[in-house]
């Protein structure tokens, strides 16, 4: 059995500051939400899958910082491309990071844990226990929200 952590991107400005939904940044409150949560995932990572989009690839270079990992940028994490089977295809390590939007994200935390309908606050994970990244094949262990990350970190 193995560990993944399954993050949404933290809190980014609307597609109206930044003039793009792709080119959305993640916000001061977004950055901080991030590193605390970063700072209770419990392994190390040997890498974090992140969707293309800015604010993911933040999010996910906010989490090798504080906890190490490689950060990879995969097609299959993106919004309107992410699913269980496309998580499949990535042939992922043990102890990785996944960086993605809602409602995919949340969606394959679902599938991959049976059913269900989990959802993440923005810069929030899942952390999932499986033998193999596939439908109904792991159990969800926990779910961190920034706030809870917050009052157990402190100040970041």
């Amino acid at each position: 059995m193995a560990l993944y952590v399954f993050m949404r991107h933290g809190r980014a400005v609307p597609a109206s500051v930044a003039g793009s939904d792709e080119d959305r940044w993640l916000t001061d409150e977004g950055r901080n939400d991030v590193a605390a949560v970063a700072k209770l995932i419990p392994f190390m990572p040997r890498v974090i899958y992140s969707s293309p989009l800015r604010r993911a690839r933040e999010t996910a270079e906010i989490v090798s910082r504080i906890r190490g990992g490689e950060v990879r940028i995969v097609e299959q994490l993106g919004p309107g491309t992410a699913s269980c089977e496309a998580l499949g295809e990535l042939g992922a390590e043990p102890e990785s990071v996944f960086v993605g939007h809602a409602p995919s994200i949340e969606i394959i935390v679902s599938c991959i844990i049976g059913g269900g309908a989990v959802r993440l606050e923005p810069g929030g994970y899942a952390l999932v226990e499986a033998e193999e990244l596939s439908r109904g094949q792991g159990e969800l262990l926990e779910l961190v929200t920034p706030r809870i990350a917050r009052l157990l970190t402190g100040p970041t």
